[in-house]
């Protein structure tokens, strides 16, 4: 069964400037391998047959980085990529208009119903990667899935939120509602939108015609609102250790704990 996971790597990094000045965000040291390598090896546990990755136009080095990744076979946590059968698609995103746009870029590529989403800043350190998880959830429901992570409830403004159809203790929930980036007063929940997504192509019908949204970019939490309206969505709880290396403490803290292991 062909299993597509898309990997946007397109972002400039602001966050992380000056390191990202030279270099994008995707292709920094974490640890011993690249950002770009720990999603790579998650799509490929997950089992992944091609990966989709959404790159900007002058990222060479990126570019070289993919094109010899088989032949270094140098992967966290896989011992001999060969073993894979993998198809690697690079899709340039020549202005970079949020999310939703870089995911809408991988739209032709993917032949199935379903399909995952890692995004690297996102950097999960688990027993099993999430993605493989979601999937199975995915396919067994016949649903969108995401997944989530409780946040203090003053950062609920800063992110994608969740608000659940109920309060079940149970390995997946369903979603009630999306909201992006709401005012705390707006929601009563602090589970925000991690980012792990195991999604319909149906997403696609409305990353066609969503219109920009928070930044004047467009968002693909818009487009899942709308998705959600005529789909099932269900949610998986992240207790795995996270951390947002897309942002100057998240990289650091996450180096600092991979030279503890």
């Amino acid at each position: 069964m062909s299993h597509t996971v898309v990997i946007p790597c397109a972002g400039k990094g602001t966050r992380l400037y000056p390191m990202t000045k030279n270099t994008s965000k995707s292709m920094l040291d974490l640890g011993d391998f690249k950002i770009i390598d720990y999603a790579i090896s998650e799509s490929l546990m997950s089992g992944a047959t091609k990966i989709i990755l959404i790159i900007s136009p002058d990222d060479l080095k990126l570019k070289k980085h993919i094109d010899n990744i088989c032949n270094s076979n140098k992967l966290p946590f896989v011992q001999d990529i060969n073993k894979f059968t993998i198809d690697f698609t690079m899709v340039e995103q020549a202005t970079p208009k949020g999310l939703g746009d870089a995911i809408n870029l991988a739209k032709i590529h993917i032949s199935e119903n379903y399909f995952g989403i890692i995004l690297p800043d996102d950097f999960i350190f688990s027993s099993k990667p999430i993605l493989k998880n979601m999937r199975e959830v995915s396919l067994n429901l016949k649903s969108n899935v995401l997944l989530g992570k409780k946040i203090p409830k003053d950062l609920v403004s800063s992110f994608g939120i969740i608000e659940l159809s109920d309060c079940e203790n149970s390995s997946y929930r369903k979603v009630a509602c999306l909201k992006e980036k709401p005012h705390p007063n707006n929601t009563k929940s602090n589970i925000s939108i991690l980012g792990r997504y195991y999604l319909s192509t149906k997403i696609f019908d409305y990353l066609d015609i969503v219109k920009p949204g928070h930044g004047g970019e467009i968002q693909l939490t818009d487009a899942l609102v709308e998705l959600l309206k005529s789909e099932n969505f269900h949610v998986i709880d992240s207790e795995s250790i996270h951390f947002d290396v897309g942002s100057k403490e998240g990289y650091n803290d996450a180096n600092n704990y991979l030279s503890q292991l």
